[in-house]
Formats: structure tokens, sequence, C-alpha cells
């Protein structure tokens, strides 16, 4: 019995010839390359940016996280409804009607994420998410004003 390595027992090693595409086997082509183009055409038909309530930034927030954006989402969760009342404690604003009236309150999301962006760079925190939040308004916004090509017709 021998023992030790032979390289002239392995067999050769050949590369393998790429033909053809480079995508891996059974996986479909389609036509939709770009998802976050459908969502963005859904969510601008139903928000607009620019005149938003807080109930309304917590269903994008919800339909985002919903199309796995969970990231992006955070940025649209309104804040909490929390009251500090005059004694210290704390109590819970949901379901009354002065948590509803804020709920229900209108404003500008392209200025609230400014006002965000603006006071995280003046404290030296992070502002890529929000940067990133912005921009995705934008395209909602660019697609509010743009009308809806059906390829089908």
């Amino acid at each position: 019995m021998q023992i030790g390595s032979s390289t002239s027992a392995l067999p050769p090693i050949t590369s393998a010839q790429k033909i053809g595409n480079n995508l891996p086997p059974n996986t479909p082509v389609t036509g939709n390359m770009q998802p976050e183009k459908q969502i963005i055409r859904e969510l601008s038909e139903s928000f607009d940016p620019k005149n938003m309530s807080y109930k309304e930034s917590m269903d994008l927030a919800n339909a985002l996280i919903k199309a796995g954006e969970g990231d992006l989402s955070s940025a649209f969760l309104p804040s909490s409804l929390l009251k500090v009342n005059s004694d210290g404690s704390v109590s819970d604003m949901r379901g009354t009607p002065e948590g509803d009236a804020k709920m229900n309150a209108r404003f500008n999301m392209f200025d609230l994420l400014e006002a965000r962006i603006d006071f995280n760079k003046g404290m030296n925190m992070p502002t890529n998410l929000l940067e990133d939040s912005y921009s995705f308004l934008e395209k909602i916004q660019v697609a509010r004003n743009t009308p809806s090509i059906n390829e089908y017709t």
C-alpha cells in the first residue's frame, strides 16, 4: 500500500466553456426588470406626499413593509401617540378624540423629512436612510404627475 499522494493519479483539470447567457439555469426571463416601479405607481395613486395625514403615513410604512422595504418604511412611521400628563404620568392617546385628531392632521412629508435630515446633520447622526426615503418620496411624486402607460394596449 502506498502512502502519500501522487498528482499523476488525478484527472486533468479542464475549464468549462461558457456558451449563451450567464443566467442561472431555470431562471425565467420577464419583461418586468424593476419591481420597485410598480409599487411606486401603486403608492402614487394612494398617497400625496405633499398633503398626507399621519394615518396615511402609517399606511405607507405598512405598504413598504409588506413590499420588503422595512428599512425604508421606518422613516414614514408617525411619531408615537404618547402624552405626558401634568403629573408626569404617560397615557396612550390611540383611540381618543385627541389621538384621532393628531392622526388625521395634514402635513407635507417632504418638509418633515427635510427637517429630520437637518436635525440629524446638526447632531452628526447618519442621514442615509432619511435621504433614501426622501428620494423614494420624490419618485412617488413624479409618478403622481406622470400618466400611467398601459403596455398591453
